[in-house]
Order: structure tokens, then C-alpha cells, then sequence
């Protein structure tokens, strides 16, 4: 296990370097939150146990268990959908032979999803098992696939469960300190040293948490340009037209845009702008405007 842990380790910091930079970042305000020499140990202890989690097998359990994802059940489910799967898969596997294995998985909720998670799972939700066409199924696999075979997931459990630990336990932590702190200032400074002394952390939070949202939006647009580049796996494996004709779909149950601090921190592209690129690449035509635009 610590063999792939370890070949997962370079990979993803060949295709992923951002994510590294802004980690260590974040690890940096982090332990400087805590404090002293202890909180750079303590923020290394807690950042080191995060990312075994990520990066061994129980942080893609940890997410089908959090997603409620279950294996493929009933003969109904088996006999529909494990043909299209293999068929997407011994494609993919053909075009790229070190893709490892992946299990196709079901979420039950009545939402039009698909996710891929970690290094081997691929989940779809009942609802839009019921919506997509088999061809369309097809075609949302083969985008899943591309994700698990470019590292994305590993990058969006990086993300999820590696900084999000983190951030938790630095959160609590970080709380507690500063309520001892603000009591042990209450009795035994002047009253002026003690509003200068909370004014000056609270400048310095704000300052922190505000680079973290702009490491976050960093992050985002990474998320984006992986979803333009998973479609373009589809395409390239057959499936860029049904591809399509899918995100019309989802275009149509879109409930209306978000608010801008959304848009900036939204894992996905707009929905048009993917169909604007899948339509030039059917057409053959170059990409006309932003690409990355916004969801």
C-alpha cells in the first residue's frame, strides 16, 4: 500500500503542482494560527495524518460512505448497466492500457448526478439513471473515467478530505486559543492593551482567511479547466455527440445561476460554454472566447 501511496504522492504532484503550493500555504497561516513552535508541529502532525487519509484507500471510503454509494445490486441494475460500463471501459482501457480497475456504483437520490471518486469508482445517481438514454450513460462514464485517469479525483480528495480535516481541526483549535487568550487578556491587561491585542488578531484572521478563499478560487479554476479536458476524453473516445445532447439536458434542469462568490468558487464550468467546445470539436472548429469562463 505505501508503494502506491508513494508512486500516487509523484504523480499527483506532476499533474497537480498547484495544489502543493497552495497546501503549503495554507499549512504555513495554519501553524502560524496556532502559534508558536508547538502549533508548526502540532499543524504538521494533524496535515500529515489528512493526507494518509487521501492518499490510501480510506479516503475514497470515507466518500462513498459519506455519499451513501452503493455497489450495483439488483439484476435489473446489473443487466443494464454493466454492459454500457464495460463497453466504455475496454474503450478507455484500450486508448490508455494504465488505467486500473473502476467499479461502476449507484447513489440513490433523486438528483440528475454522477461523480468519480478516488482511483476506482464511478457512481451514477438513480435519477439520472432514469433520465439519460444508454448512450447518454455512456458518454457521462467515459467523462467520469477521464477524471480517475488524470488524477482529478485525487485532487478533489486532496481538496475535500485532506485540507478539509484540517481546516476542521484548525478551526476548533484555533477558536479555543483565542477564547483563552481573550479571557487570560480580560484579567490581566489594561483595558486598552486588551482592545489593541483583539483588534490586531482580528486584522490578522481576516487577513489569513481571505487568502485562503483567493487559494480556494485558484483551486476552482483548476477544477474548471479539468471538466473542459474530461469532455474532450469523451470525445475523443465517441461519445462527444451524446456527450452533448446530455448537457442540453442538464442545461434545461438548471435552476438559475449563483450568486459571484459562487461562480468563482464553482468546481464546474457553464454548462454552455462545455457544449460550446463539444459543438466545435463535432464541427471542427477552433474555441471561440474563454474557455475557463464561470459557472
Amino acid at each position: 500500500m505505501f508503494v502506491t501511496m508513494k508512486d500516487d504522492l509523484i504523480k499527483f504532484s506532476k499533474t497537480h503542482p498547484l495544489y502543493y503550493v497552495c497546501s503549503f500555504i495554507y499549512y504555513i497561516m495554519a501553524s502560524r494560527m496556532l502559534g508558536g513552535a508547538e502549533g508548526f508541529i502540532i499543524a504538521a502532525i494533524f496535515y500529515a495524518i489528512s493526507l494518509f487519509i487521501v492518499f490510501s484507500p480510506l479516503g475514497e471510503k470515507l466518500i462513498r460512505a459519506i455519499e451513501r454509494v452503493r455497489k450495483i445490486e439488483t439484476q435489473q441494475e446489473k443487466e443494464y448497466l454493466l454492459p454500457l460500463f464495460d463497453e466504455v471501459y475496454k474503450q478507455a482501457k484500450q486508448r490508455n492500457p494504465e488505467l486500473g480497475k473502476i467499479e461502476l456504483c449507484i447513489i440513490d437520490k433523486m438528483t440528475v448526478n454522477a461523480c468519480a471518486i478516488g482511483k476506482s469508482t464511478v457512481a451514477v445517481t438513480k435519477e439520472a439513471i432514469d433520465t439519460f438514454s444508454a448512450d447518454e450513460l455512456k458518454s457521462i462514464i467515459a467523462h467520469e473515467i477521464a477524471h480517475i485517469l488524470y488524477g482529478d479525483t485525487i485532487a478533489s480528495l486532496y481538496t475535500t478530505v485532506g485540507n478539509g480535516l484540517f481546516a476542521f481541526f484548525v478551526i476548533i483549535l484555533r477558536t479555543f486559543l483565542a477564547v483563552f487568550d481573550f479571557v487570560q487578556a480580560l484579567y490581566n491587561r489594561p483595558g486598552s492593551e486588551r482592545l489593541f491585542i483583539i483588534v490586531i488578531r482580528f486584522i490578522v484572521d481576516c487577513m489569513i482567511f481571505s487568502l485562503m478563499f483567493l487559494m480556494k478560487v485558484a483551486i476552482s479554476i483548476g477544477s474548471r479547466k479539468n471538466e473542459f479536458r474530461a469532455d474532450r476524453y469523451a470525445f475523443e473516445l465517441g461519445y462527444g455527440q451524446k456527450l452533448k445532447e446530455t448537457l442540453y439536458i442538464l442545461e434545461k434542469l438548471k435552476l438559475g445561476d449563483g450568486t459571484v462568490i459562487q461562480a468563482m468558487t464553482a468546481s464546474h464550468p457553464r454548462i454552455t460554454a462545455r457544449i460550446e467546445q463539444l459543438e466545435n470539436m463535432l464541427e471542427r472548429k477552433p474555441m471561440q472566447g474563454n474557455p475557463w469562463a464561470l459557472n
